[in-house]
């Protein structure tokens, strides 16, 4: 099966065999057990296992798998499925998918038009989340690899999608095809805010404009929606699923540790802009 991957060696086309992948140079890169690939050169890696750890990773799963986050998750599924409608042979990568949670739902979400399905990729430094991300199933090609220099062959992607994560927006414009989009998810001015208030003596809010990490030398914006609403925790259990899935986790002291260890509940507000960039020409 010919894929739009591309070697990272070389950057021909990889094309995919049951136990490996393989360009016409020859080079190879084996399939794990549970079916993901590995693409990211040991030359490449700054650490051991670098992106996140498996403890971040489960308590991430675990805070998703509460439903939290649907709500945001369906305004980026929506975005994604209104640029692939209509295409029999689309590709949607989600560059820095972590443990695959808005990969999926994003394919389930193309799925349920006429044509035929968009090929869909999960793509992240980190093994741990691709790993944990296969579980989700094999429709779905889940990449170990950077996303500095993503594993595809230039303008071959309808749709690259990031949630919460840094974008290489120059390397987006090489595999975004003219007539696709770069979707980003990225925080807005109240996300989180009860949880930040605790955390931090002075809290600012997210800056205002949207996905400040895509380059506006390189993109138009298209469309951007705010996707604004409130959660409630219902336990210690929960909070700390929170905390041990965001960077916050890296910013507090052994105090405010115990602080929200206290909490039986928290209330705080999911806030997020879905904005849908377009390649300038």
């Amino acid at each position: 099966m010919t894929t739009v991957l591309a070697c990272p060696v070389c950057g021909a086309a990889l094309t995919l065999q049951p136990t490996a992948a393989t360009c016409p140079a020859s080079h190879a890169f084996d399939r794990a057990r549970s079916g993901y690939l590995n693409l990211l050169l040991s030359n490449k890696k700054q650490s051991a296992e670098p992106g996140d750890s498996a403890a971040m990773l489960q308590s991430r799963r675990a805070f998703l798998e509460r439903g939290f986050y649907d709500q945001m998750s369906d305004a980026a599924s929506d975005a994604v499925a209104a640029v692939v409608a209509g295409r029999n042979d689309a590709h949607v990568a989600d560059l820095g998918c972590g443990e695959g949670f808005f990969t999926a739902r994003a394919r389930a979400a193309c799925a349920q038009g006429p044509e035929t399905p968009a090929t869909f990729y999960g793509v992240d430094i980190s093994r741990p989340g691709i790993k944990m991300a296969s579980t989700h199933g094999r429709d779905i090609h889940w990449v170990v690899a950077s996303l500095h220099n993503s594993p595809f062959q230039p303008q071959s992607l309808d749709v690259a999608l990031t949630v919460f994560a840094p974008i290489d927006a120059a390397d987006a414009k090489r595999v975004v095809r003219a007539d696709g989009a770069l979707i980003t998810v990225t925080p807005g001015p109240d996300h989180l805010d009860a949880l930040r208030i605790i955390i931090y003596s002075s809290v600012k809010p997210h800056p205002k404009t949207p996905a400040l990490m895509a380059d506006d030398t390189l993109f138009n914006v298209a469309s951007s929606t705010r996707v604004r609403y409130p959660i409630a925790l219902e336990s210690q259990a929960e909070i700390q699923h929170l905390l041990a899935m965001t960077p916050f986790y890296w910013h507090i002291g052994r105090a405010t540790r115990d602080a929200l260890a206290q909490l039986p509940r928290l209330e705080l507000t999911v806030d997020a802009y879905v904005t849908v960039f377009r390649p300038r020409t």
